[in-house]
């Protein structure tokens, strides 16, 4: 089985993380298309299309919603098991040759599986929630969007009225499809660079729903695992924990790595399964708490407990801070270069839904460009690239 490391919550996350971003992409062509019919009638008659269509364009985003997401409640479920039995591997290991050499009693485990379940059912209550926000947030893009190609439509007539364009029907035809495209154009540029927002958390931020399903389940799988491992230490009495190291730490963590805690406010001195003594601190001497702190919102620490006679593996040494900073500006860096491919891709797919084929063959070139930024950036740090991050659902 493989081993707890920074990567582990990304890793088991991703199949819910990828049903909302496919879900997103196909919500965001689906409006555009929508928005693409109609060609043929003047403004108002138009608009009054677009508002009639509403019924059928919620009832075609409620099924995309639900087949992109109908699996996510499982996926929840299994990225929760397997990232526990990851977490408590080389721990119930090493118990049981404590035990089998007479160190320790053994303790039952059903604290474990009463916290995933608890941490299960909230992570799916929130999936279920978003997944009634996204549709809510759907409706007031598509309407925001509707409302803007009106104004923007009118105020280009406007101007061509004002240069006296607009002198015979054949020239009112001709410019108002062009005024049309534009607008069509616009909108759809805007939607798409602004996704689809609505959803306020308990902090009263703002997220769209892909993110804040991302950052819940990534932040929940992590949690699953800090929490497994705390409760199982604490059968044995202990609350004492030494914070892992990897490459590339976040700054408000990387002081804390290979350093010894307690879970309370206590702090002195223990000694390990090999006989060597240790200093420890309380964890709320450390950015515990803090979003971006110590086992924070996409931090990639975990605790690895100190039980009084059992020995456990030890963790790698810790790199330098210059080469920690390097690796993390250089994680940061892949993955706005990911999300900027991703958002041109999806821009181009809107464009060409609606039937802007000229849009989207200028919003192709955009792709290639960053694509080949890409390429770059990985030519010059030696990443793995990741093709499945970069790609869309239309």
């Amino acid at each position: 089985m493989a081993r707890l490391d920074k990567n582990t919550a990304l890793r088991l996350s991703e199949p819910v993380e990828a049903a909302y971003l496919d879900c997103i992409d196909r919500l965001i062509v689906n409006i555009a298309k929508h928005l693409g019919t109609g060609k043929a009638f003047r403004t108002a008659g138009w608009e009054t299309r677009k508002l009639a269509e509403l019924g059928q364009l919620t009832q075609e985003n409620a099924r995309i919603i639900n087949e992109e997401t109908r699996r996510v409640p499982e996926e929840i479920r299994k990225a929760l098991d397997e990232v526990s039995k990851i977490a408590l591997a080389d721990i119930e290991r090493a118990i049981r040759e404590a035990i089998a050499k007479g160190a320790i009693e053994e303790a039952p485990a059903d604290s474990v599986q009463n916290l995933l379940r608890d941490l299960s059912g909230q992570a799916v209550d929130d999936a279920n929630l978003v997944n009634t926000v996204m549709l809510q947030s759907v409706q007031s893009a598509y309407l925001q969007a509707v409302n803007n190609m009106v104004i923007w439509e009118n105020q280009l007539l406007d101007a061509a009225a004002a240069q006296k364009t607009l002198n015979d029907a054949a020239t009112a035809v001709t410019i108002g499809t062009e005024t049309r495209r534009q607008a069509l154009q616009k909108a759809i540029s805007q939607m798409a660079d602004k996704g689809i927002y609505g959803f306020v958390d308990r902090a009263g931020r703002h997220w769209s729903p892909e993110a804040y399903m991302n950052m819940d389940i990534r932040t929940t799988v992590h949690n699953a695992a800090i929490q497994s491992i705390r409760v199982r230490q604490e059968d044995y009495g202990s609350d004492i924990f030494q914070v892992s190291s990897h490459a590339g730490a976040r700054p408000l963590c990387y002081p804390y790595q290979g350093k010894f805690y307690s879970w309370g406010s206590g702090s002195g001195t223990f000694t390990d399964g090999a006989g060597v003594q240790h200093a420890y601190a309380p964890l709320d001497s450390t950015s515990y708490g803090q979003a971006a702190g110590l086992f924070g919102i996409n931090c990639g620490h975990y605790p690895m407990p100190q039980i009084p006679n059992v020995t456990f593996p030890q963790d790698k040494k810790i790199e330098s801070k210059a080469e920690n900073d390097r690796l993390y500006q250089e994680s940061q860096e892949q993955r706005a270069l990911e999300r900027r491919i991703r958002d041109a891709k999806r821009k181009q797919a809107a464009f060409q839904a609606a039937g802007l084929p000229e849009a989207a063959d200028r919003q192709r070139a955009f792709v290639r460009q960053r694509q080949a930024a890409m390429r770059e950036f990985i030519a010059k740090t030696g990443r793995a690239r990741r093709y499945d991050r970069e790609s869309i659902k239309g």
